[in-house]
């Protein structure tokens, strides 16, 4: 986490942090991304870097930690407008999601970083997988989700199939990084995994 010298930095300078690190992610795998590139676009000393962070990965882990909340935030709001239905509700945050993957930058910056974290399971940034927004928890959505929709009896069979949807979009979004594609065919792809959810694979 970043320390308290970095968040007491104005939101101007903070940006312009970030930023510079998000650039660098972007345009290099994490493995080659250079401290000294993202010093010099942020304009600021090697000494203050490390003032701020502890190294790349406490500095990648704030950023995915950042765009996690974001969508956390935005997940109330979600849920309000499809009526806590987990389908509706998986298949919004998902749009969202990609919205943000549309941005060109952000694009190669999440390619890049899923690229890390697939090659690199046993390396220091493991335990920071639930960072990424889409490999995060799924706490947020247990409160959310509206529990008259499930047949089920028991709250821990619940949560084990908002898990599994959550598990699905995971898959889905990996799916559609690496293989690029568009939005209607991601979210068909999606819809498509959670009717098999939805309806189970066995007659009644």
């Amino acid at each position: 986490m970043p320390s308290k010298t970095f968040m007491n930095l104005p939101t101007e300078k903070q940006h312009k942090i970030l930023h510079a690190a998000i650039e660098e992610f972007s345009v290099k795998p994490f493995s080659e991304a250079s401290i000294n590139k993202i010093i010099k676009n942020a304009e600021i000393s090697r000494g203050s870097f490390y003032t701020y962070f502890d190294d790349k990965y406490d500095l990648l882990s704030y950023i995915l930690g950042q765009f996690k909340n974001k969508i956390n935030n935005e997940m109330i709001d979600m849920s309000k407008d499809v009526k806590g239905d987990l389908k509706e509700l998986v298949i919004s945050i998902h749009s969202h999601i990609y919205e943000l993957y549309q941005n060109q930058t952000h694009q190669k910056f999440f390619y890049n970083i899923i690229g890390y974290f697939q090659s690199h399971t046993d390396e220091e940034l493991k335990d920071q997988r639930d960072t990424l927004p889409f490999l995060g928890d799924c706490d947020n959505l247990y409160d959310i989700v509206e529990r008259s929709q499930f047949k089920f009896n028991t709250e821990k069979e619940i949560k084990q199939t908002i898990d599994i949807a959550f598990a699905i979009l995971k898959n889905i979004l990996f799916i559609t990084a690496t293989m690029k594609l568009s939005y209607e065919k991601s979210k068909t792809l999606l819809s498509e995994y959670l009717d098999i959810l939805q309806h189970g694979y066995k007659e009644a």
